[in-house]
């Protein structure tokens, strides 16, 4: 079968917020512009699909996952996915453009059920044909089906400024998604909680003293296990993550803050000034006084 590409252009408005959103109910057949549900198909976005009513069968990477209502998951990009079965589905697609989110809304990595379910989940799925994923109750459904409902009526009225309501209701629907991952009684859940709250230590507790052991311990896993899948997800070991937070939290304080560069390398968890200055300049290639001068 061949494997469409999906046009950002049917999906995200050309100037403004990259967040999508579209609704199937029922089985028939292209119910919206850009619509490939039946087809097979890739996107350069993310996807997340929350089931709503009826069922089906997900076909990801030529694995097929029965679906039903209260499932919620999520699609990265650059994967291959359609329903080859259709129940009475109903569903809502919320797309967004996931570098977007990294580069403007940093602050959702302090989330643990946020890395949990939108960074380790989908990657953990691909490499270990993962086929657990977040299943709600009717009673937790409801407050996302209200919200829901509400970014639909946006959605369906588009007035100036849809885009950044519906960016809006994206969040709070994260968020609500993220709190709900760390009460998921799948025991491979809970381990990728944990490492959902590794990412959040090092992204806020990023001046305190890591090592490999202390985040083996932290995480229940060994290192050969642990280094890995962290790497696939977020293409840097530990160290290096803690490493690349660092740096971004120096150069915020130099562009915020008056401080001297040695109390901010001292504040971001670097003890040696040299050691700070060297590897800022590896990554915004200035030095951390020239950076301040902009």
């Amino acid at each position: 079968m061949h494997t469409v590409v999906a046009n950002r252009a049917d999906f995200f408005p050309q100037d403004g917020c990259p967040v999508a959103f579209r609704a199937i109910r029922g089985d028939q057949p292209v119910q919206h512009k850009g619509d490939l549900t039946d087809i097979r198909h890739t996107h350069d976005f993310s996807e997340l699909i929350i089931i709503t009513a009826g069922g089906g069968d997900h076909w990801i990477n030529g694995d097929i996952y029965r679906v039903q209502t209260g499932d919620i998951f999520l699609i990265q990009g650059n994967t291959e996915h359609y329903f080859t079965k259709r129940s009475n589905l109903g569903m809502y697609n919320i797309m967004f453009d996931d570098s977007y989110l990294r580069e403007h809304l940093r602050s959702l990595r302090s989330l643990s059920g946020f890395n949990a379910f939108f960074l380790f989940e989908p990657t953990y799925r691909r490499s270990h044909k993962f086929k657990s994923h977040l299943h709600v109750t009717p009673e937790a459904m409801r407050p996302l089906m209200a919200k829901l409902q509400e970014m639909a009526d946006e959605f369906a009225a588009g007035r100036p400024g849809t885009d950044l309501l519906l960016l809006a209701g994206a969040l709070e629907i994260f968020v609500c998604i993220s709190r709900m991952y760390s009460d998921t009684p799948n025991p491979m859940a809970h381990s990728l909680f944990r490492l959902g709250e590794l990412i959040s230590k090092l992204e806020n507790c990023y001046a305190e003293k890591w090592t490999i052991g202390r985040i083996s311990k932290m995480t229940a896993m060994a290192p050969s296990t642990l280094l890995p899948v962290f790497k696939k997800v977020t293409g840097f070991s530990p160290i290096d993550y803690l490493l690349q937070v660092r740096l971004s939290k120096a150069a915020e304080l130099l562009l915020k803050t008056e401080l001297p560069v040695s109390e901010i390398a001292q504040k971001c968890g670097f003890h040696d000034s040299n050691y700070f200055s060297r590897q800022f300049r590896k990554r915004y290639a200035t030095s951390p006084k020239n950076y301040r001068r902009g």
